[in-house]
């Protein structure tokens, strides 16, 4: 979709009148005027006061409304007030145009709007849509028909049997992106330590925090054999397919419906990798990692100041697929360094800063308002930037924040899927929001923080839910504690004895999502494979007082 930048309004200045143009006589002011000019002032000191009055009223009479109908803490409603008076003036993406036609949700036979769940269910969870997007093979995607904006070259020749094109092509260099000294300078600024974040994937960090953290030699090797399983089925062009029964020789079941979405496939299984610390600098699986990186950056579309990762896709896959691809460029650059991997990630975030929703979301396309699922995978590719040192402006983070007090209910402690009163708290959406809370700031004793943590515990893990065990995880591994201990005792076996042993399979996990057929084989092995490498794959984020080793990488160089 084409987004048009919207230029400032004309301005200019009124001619004036002859009247205005005349020159008076110095020291002479028309009688008629001294008598007018006194009254005209009372009355607009009287009228100015009649406003203030009535804005006053007013104010106090939404502060009273929102507080009540909103369900909104003390320290929020006024933010929510200027919110209302404001309008799209506080929007952080006006420089968007979006055609509103274009916004309708894609619906399907019986009129419930695409990406929803069987009939009564709220929340779409990750990419529950394929019949409404739009195919787009990496063969379309690199035809010379490109919408929406320029592709970015990765500044370096790519050695695989990519397609090329005669489309202009936009080199990223390093001298479109801020200096080491600057970008060092930014980091600091926000309390953030390059690749501190990601030190636990190291040989180090991953010796110390495994055992201490929950896991064990069986959960590890399940991680080994399905990175193998991943490496089996990468293609020829470095990419991978949710439809995995395209790569070679391939007779496992359960392919995925989303075969037009290479991106959000390619980015799922590179962050597998990179979360066992497997870079394409480092490890056995380099050129893997190497050619799955290689691809994504070819499919940079230059919009605005931003890069957008999601091709010609359209509809619900669009958003995720961005924040998947974010997550795993930001990771790949903060574990290594690369110098090359910078500017695509700087391009992924002012893509999200540009597009970001008034109301501090994303859904689908640029602008809309935004739901918790999108939201959260946006959130993670943010952070995932920000740890590797690129800067990320604070009014993002705000923005975010103000949506999920929109999405929240018992007093931030359960989250729904859409701001809508009718729109009732789930388990996934409530890990998701949960995790992004966390990410926020929240504190350890942060009261919806701790009924969050009560509530998982007690809901414990679904055994037909990945999507929420995954997200569930890393929250209640981040706060720790019995309720870690519990959670992970039962999550923890129940991957490990649900592994496939034996046949091309081998190493994979069999659907176990309500909404697995559409990502099929890869995405519910990704998810597993992300979720058993949860010891070491993020510090955790209430207990660091329980590592003993180093946080910085020594490894780690930036720009090297």
């Amino acid at each position: 979709m084409s987004l048009p930048i919207k230029g400032k309004r004309a301005t200019g200045t009124a001619l004036a009148t002859d009247d205005q143009r005349s020159t008076p006589v110095p020291g002479i002011l028309p009688s008629p005027a001294l008598e007018i000019l006194p009254k005209q002032s009372t009355s607009w000191k009287k009228l100015i006061s009649s406003v203030s009055t009535s804005l006053a009223i007013h104010t106090v009479i939404l502060f009273v409304l929102s507080w009540i109908y909103f369900d909104l803490p003390n320290q929020r409603v006024f933010e929510t007030i200027l919110t209302l008076v404001g309008g799209d003036n506080n929007s952080s993406g006006d420089g968007v145009e979006i055609n509103f036609g274009e916004l309708a949700e894609p619906t399907i036979d019986d009129g419930q709007p695409a990406g929803f769940a069987e009939i009564g269910e709220i929340e779409p969870e990750f990419m529950a849509l394929t019949d409404d997007i739009e195919p787009a093979s990496p063969m379309k995607v690199n035809s010379e028909s490109i919408s929406g904006g320029e592709r970015v070259s990765t500044g370096k020749n790519v050695d695989l049997p990519l397609k090329k094109s005669g489309n202009k092509r936009v080199a990223a260099t390093k001298s479109q992106s801020p200096s080491g000294t600057a970008v060092a300078a930014a980091a600091e600024a926000q309390g953030q330590l390059h690749a501190e974040h990601f030190v636990g994937r190291t040989a180090k960090g991953k010796a110390a925090l495994l055992k201490r953290m929950g896991g064990t030699d069986a959960s590890e090797a399940a991680v080994a054999r399905g990175l193998v399983w991943l490496k089996n089925h990468q293609l020829p062009d470095g990419s991978w397919n949710f439809n995995h029964v395209s790569s070679p020789r391939c007779d496992c079941s359960m392919p995925g419906r989303m075969e037009n979405n290479p991106y959000a496939a390619t980015a799922m299984a590179v962050m597998a990798f990179l979360g066992a610390g497997k870079t394409h600098e480092t490890g056995e699986y380099q050129l893997e990692v190497r050619y799955g990186l290689d691809f994504l950056l070819a499919q940079g579309i230059r919009v605005g100041k931003g890069i957008r990762y999601y091709g010609e896709l359209s509809g619900p896959a669009t958003y995720y697929t961005h924040g998947l691809v974010t997550i795993a460029l930001s990771e790949a650059y903060a574990m290594t360094g690369d110098a090359r991997l910078r500017p695509a990630v700087t391009g992924a975030v002012e893509f999200l800063a540009d597009t970001q929703d008034y109301g501090g979301g994303w859904r689908y396309f640029p602008g809309q308002p935004g739901d918790t699922s999108v939201v959260a995978w946006q959130l993670m590719g943010l952070k995932s930037a920000q740890f590797s040192r690129i800067t990320v402006p604070q009014k993002v983070f705000s923005g975010v924040d103000r949506f999920l007090i929109s999405v929240s209910s018992m007093r931030g402690s359960q989250y729904a899927y859409l701001p809508d009163r009718n729109n009732s708290p789930t388990p996934s959406m409530t890990a998701a929001g949960l995790l992004c809370k966390m990410y926020l700031g929240a504190k350890e004793n942060h009261g919806g923080m701790r009924a969050g943590i009560r509530f998982l515990d007690q809901h414990g893990p679904e055994p037909d839910g990945m999507y929420y065990n995954y997200y569930a995880t890393q929250v209640l591994h981040h706060w720790g504690g019995p309720e870690w201990d519990r959670w992970n005792n039962v999550m923890r076996e129940h991957l490990i004895r649900t592994q496939i042993r034996e046949g091309h399979a081998t190493g994979s996990w069999d659907i176990a999502d309500r909404h697995g057929y559409v990502g099929g084989r890869v995405y519910m092995t990704t998810l597993a494979l992300l979720t058993l490498e949860v010891y070491y794959r993020h510090l955790p984020l209430y207990q660091r007082d329980r590592i003993d080793f180093p946080l910085i990488n020594p490894d780690a160089q930036v720009n090297k």
